[in-house]
């Protein structure tokens, strides 16, 4: 290809969100010439913040303006971006700009368990990863120090710990306070989330002061985002290339990645050769951009000679249980989520049904714009002034919500895949999903509900409601994925792939399943780990 432009590196990495941005900082700290793409662009956190306010849809892309250049899922309009192909919804929330997802997440800053990594050899369900904790804690160890993680020693959720949490934990909730004598009836116990979020100023960010926005945007960057990190690089000499969307990744004779082909939105081309290449796209534009790259080399995709590109999708699925408690819980103040239920995480009934998170919503009925919602409803009825505010406070303050994510096993049928016909707005074929819950995930969550129905009796809630399971929008995993084997994976225990050796993937689309401990952690983990190895001697080669 010829471009209009070209930059040659020693390490080319395609993404800024936490995957990204990590590896870049590693690998910038060990002296290595480091050029990060990306598709978006920097925004600041005012800019984002005022759109978030003035989005009458208060959902988790609601902060973020659509980017015609480099287009993401939007709010409400999951059907105008992904082609669906299952027999659920498919909903993954993520973005595209410079930070990556992290922006809108909630914040949680767990570790997987051992067990979690040995589902197989343990449960007989599902597969094992290709590498164990002990390899991992380190990184962990490292990861939880550069965010300034936030957590109580009583409650590790099933990660053992060689050492302190670096910061106090946040505080529990007045939700969580107010629950505490119904757990305790039923013989339930909560715990406290561990954080990428500041308990105390740390890094020149401020200590969470409970917004409750945690999802769009934290308004004062107590939540950690992955800018930081993007900063971080940039300072240790890293360069960053915002506006540069690769549509193409070269081979050459050997099938060795030769060059990333990116185009601007000007329409000019840009070309970047490097001795090592690192896809960090997240789940969904990952095989994108290699089943886009077919070429005589690879005529079904990059990485792609076993059809595995794209397959083993993952995700979590959800279900709501709500109620108007007897007495005030008091949401909406502090973070959208503090708390959970220790049980039905993991234990033997994992061979059965599926582990489940159940979390106490700091955020009413219905997230951010349930407040408006009541006082729309409130304002219908005729009221107005102090009786409307006094009606307000006094619905608002009982309105408890139970969340339940259930684990999902890793099915080859369940797959990314370009469509054939429908194109997106800058003119790349749309993702088509295909999606299908089985009966072990069905079941953790069918428990889960008998659960949460107890915590609302016990509350005294009248008008309890539940809705039918649904996918998760905030994890998407699995469609480029680590294995021993390559007739059954893409890329090795070292992230490499089987068939290119200077070609790495990092990131959720790499992990072997989506157990109920967020995977963020995992992929800042995992991606000092990689910048270890590619900065060892022979690393890039």
């Amino acid at each position: 290809m010829t471009a209009d432009a070209n930059e040659t590196c020693d390490v080319a990495i395609v993404g800024s969100g936490v995957a990204g941005a990590h590896a870049a900082h590693g690998l910038a700290a060990k002296g290595l010439r480091v050029i990060v793409l990306e598709a978006g662009q920097r925004r600041s956190r005012a800019e984002l913040t005022r759109t978030f306010f003035d989005n009458p849809v208060k959902g988790p892309q609601s902060a973020y303006p659509p980017d015609p250049f480099a287009p993401f899922p939007e709010d409400d309009r999951y059907a105008d971006f992904y082609v669906q192909g299952g027999e659920m919804p498919f909903i993954g929330a993520y973005l595209r700009l410079v930070g990556g997802t992290s922006w809108h997440w909630t914040g949680f800053a767990d570790r997987l368990r051992p067990n979690d990594l040995r589902m197989r050899s343990l449960y007989g369900v599902g597969e094992d990863w290709p590498i164990a904790y002990a390899e991992l804690e380190p990184y962990y160890e490292r990861a939880e120090r550069e965010w300034g993680v936030s957590g109580d020693p009583r409650f590790t959720w099933g990660a053992p710990r060689r050492g302190p949490f670096p910061q106090p934990p946040i505080p529990p909730s007045a939700l969580d306070l107010a629950l505490a004598p119904a757990l305790a009836q039923l013989g339930l116990t909560a715990g406290l989330f561990s954080h990428a979020r500041n308990a105390v100023p740390f890094d020149g960010r401020p200590a969470c002061c409970g917004n409750n926005t945690c999802v769009p945007i934290c308004p004062i960057g107590a939540k950690y985002d992955a800018s930081v990190h993007v900063a971080k690089a940039e300072g240790a000499g890293a360069r960053l290339i915002e506006r540069a969307r690769v549509d193409f990744i070269e081979l050459d004779a050997a099938r060795r990645v030769s060059a990333l082909a990116a185009k601007r939105p000007d329409g000019s081309t840009l070309r970047v050769t490097a001795r090592h290449y690192v896809l960090c796209c997240h789940a969904i534009e990952t095989p994108r951009l290699l089943l886009a790259s077919r070429q005589a080399q690879a005529p079904n995709g990059v990485a792609n000679g076993s059809d595995n590109v794209g397959r083993w999708l993952l995700t979590q699925a959800n279900q709501d249980c709500q109620g108007l408690t007897r007495e005030a819980v008091l949401p909406y103040r502090g973070p959208q989520q503090t708390s959970g239920i220790e049980q039905l995480r993991d234990g033997p009934f994992r061979k059965d049904r599926a582990a489940v998170g159940t979390s106490f919503m700091n955020s009413g009925w219905s997230g951010n714009s349930d407040a408006t919602r009541v006082a729309r409803d409130l304002i219908a009825q005729g009221l107005k002034g102090s009786a409307l505010v006094e009606a307000l406070n006094q619905r608002v303050s009982r309105h408890l919500r139970l969340n339940a994510s259930a684990e999902t096993l890793a099915r080859r049928e369940n797959r990314v895949e370009l469509d054939p016909v429908l194109r997106d707005v800058a003119g790349i074929p749309r993702p088509r999903v295909t999606f299908a819950l089985d009966d072990y995930t069905r079941r953790g969550l069918e428990e889960a509900l008998k659960v949460n129905q107890r915590i609302l009796d016990a509350m005294g809630s009248t008008y309890v409601t539940w809705n039918a399971p649904y996918l998760s929008n905030a994890i998407i995993a699995g469609t480029t994925r680590m294995g021993r084997d390559p007739a059954s994976s893409v890329v090795g225990p070292d992230l490499r792939t089987h068939e290119h050796p200077n070609l790495s993937i990092l990131g959720p689309s790499t992990h072997v399943s989506a157990p109920v401990n967020a995977p963020s952690l995992t992929v800042a983990a995992m991606a000092y780990r990689l910048a270890d190895r590619l900065a060892a001697p022979g690393g890039l080669d």
